[in-house]
């Protein structure tokens, strides 16, 4: 499935560079247009990432992300600013198919089981964002600036045991940079657990690297810059 995605930062459209919130490129196109653009292409599935909430949960910009999402009839997964069973209410009554945690996945695993047992593991996708280190694929967390105690393998293990198959893994390195996803990242990843549905993330440049992707096995491909910055279209990209 190719999910068109969109962060929002300062009420804006915006892409950073591997996740640097001092490298921010704003877009000069309006929410709720873009979101219906992308739906309208034939996208099944959207992605918004509240980078204002991701940074510091006080500043949360879900009014304005509601408020663009109010005539959407596609679903949409929401990330960003996450980090109660209230906020996850708020999404899932807002009209969100799921909610991405993030760095609450990683750093309080007992509270995150609790929310996923409350309302269903199907309401829930892991985020996942991962360095290569020499010791394997170490998640990162809070903007990507603390390396997390656990491996990407302990992390899957653990939330697919509660009944999590939804994960969203991206190479830290790769994100915003249109230089090609990390095929290696997704192989290794799919070659130990199989059985999960893996959304592919950052640096998707080319229909060649969909393709790939496509064949790999993973369920899922985000793709943020390389659709703001037209290297293709949303319909090319179902295509592909």
């Amino acid at each position: 499935m190719i999910i068109p995605a969109l962060d929002v930062l300062q009420n804006k459209i915006v892409r950073l560079y591997q996740g640097k919130y001092d490298t921010a490129q704003f877009y000069p196109f309006e929410l709720s247009e873009r979101l219906k653009e992308y739906a309208q292409s034939g996208a099944k599935q959207l992605h918004l990432v509240d980078l204002e909430g991701a940074r510091d949960p006080s500043k949360k910009q879900w009014q304005h992300i509601q408020n663009a999402l109010k005539e959407l009839k596609v679903p949409f997964q929401i990330g960003g600013g996450i980090r109660s069973e209230s906020d996850i209410s708020t999404w899932l009554d807002a009209g969100a198919s799921q909610v991405v945690i993030g760095s609450m996945a990683v750093e309080k695993r007992q509270e995150v089981s609790e929310w996923i047992n409350k309302f269903g593991a199907k309401h829930f996708v892991i985020a996942l964002d991962v360095n290569k280190t020499d010791s394997g694929w170490l998640p990162a967390t809070h903007g990507w600036l603390e390396a997390s105690k656990y491996s990407l393998s302990e992390l899957v293990a653990f939330y697919l045991s509660i009944g999590i198959t939804d994960f969203l893994c991206t190479d830290i390195s790769k994100d915003g940079t249109m230089t090609g996803p990390s095929f290696a990242l997704y192989e290794d990843l799919l070659n130990e657990f199989p059985q999960i549905k893996v959304q592919a993330s950052g640096g998707v440049s080319s229909l060649e690297d969909i393709k790939k992707l496509n064949e790999l096995g993973v369920s899922g491909i985000i793709l943020g810059k390389s659709l703001l910055d037209n290297a293709f279209t949303v319909e090319e990209a179902i295509d592909a």
